[in-house]
């Protein structure tokens, strides 16, 4: 199937759990989606090797009978997340070349759940903007086009809402101070929610306004914001 990247997590998921596709099936569709979305600016540091780990590793588990809802789903990490051993630059280029020793709160909960991480995603520099036109790696571009333009997906989450509305990743992290999910979803009509205080963690997460930040799911449907949200 060469359009399983357009599936969304609860598709996916069912997919899985009935065998009509395998994880590293689903991860090398958008594996190839990834490369071919240049254009976009969303992926701006991509993790192929540690995706089709992770992918065979959840459908070991998959096949034992015992997988959480996010086993197996391949989604995009904004760059604001501390991932062990993998770029996070926050989109600054003060930051370029860091690389945790340590992972956020968010992506330990989903790697433990079994997501994919495709990639790191574009975003506005340490998360102040509502463009995407202050990151060291460049614009992100919104998907959706009316003309030869090239719009902005919002932001800060600009790189997590292109690459979900273009059917780069099932779904993608984002974090929220003033509106850095619920805009950029807005702009490319997919769903976001800015959970409320404390629901998820911030550990991990480089902070902006720390009373005010708050990661939560960028997806395709609310029934797959539930999903991630729960995981």
């Amino acid at each position: 199937m060469s359009d399983l990247n357009k599936l969304t997590l609860s598709e996916a998921r069912d997919g899985l759990r009935k065998g009509d596709f395998t994880s590293v099936d689903l991860t090398e569709t958008c594996l190839s989606a990834i490369a071919a979305s240049g254009a976009l600016n969303a992926f701006v540091h991509n993790t192929p090797e540690i995706a089709m780990e992770q992918a065979k590793a959840a459908d070991a588990r998959i096949a034992s009978g015992e997988a959480p809802a996010m086993c197996g789903l391949p989604i995009g990490i904004k760059d604001l997340f501390a991932t062990k051993g993998v770029d996070t630059q926050a989109g600054s280029r003060i930051l370029q070349g860091f690389k945790p020793e340590y992972e956020s709160t968010i992506t330990t909960k989903l790697f433990d759940a079994g997501a994919v991480m495709l990639g790191k995603l574009n975003m506005d520099e340490f998360a102040m903007g509502s463009s995407n036109e202050t990151s060291v790696y460049g614009n992100a571009v919104n998907p959706w086009k009316v003309d030869d333009r090239a719009l902005t997906p919002g932001g800060s989450s600009g790189g997590s809402a292109a690459a979900v509305a273009a059917d780069l990743c099932l779904a993608a992290t984002g974090t929220d101070t003033g509106g850095s999910i619920r805009q950029p979803a807005a702009f490319t009509g997919i769903v976001g929610i800015k959970p409320t205080y404390g629901r998820c963690s911030r550990w991990g997460v480089v902070a902006f306004a720390s009373s005010l930040d708050q990661a939560g799911p960028m997806t395709k449907t609310t029934r797959d914001a539930a999903i991630m949200l729960e995981a």
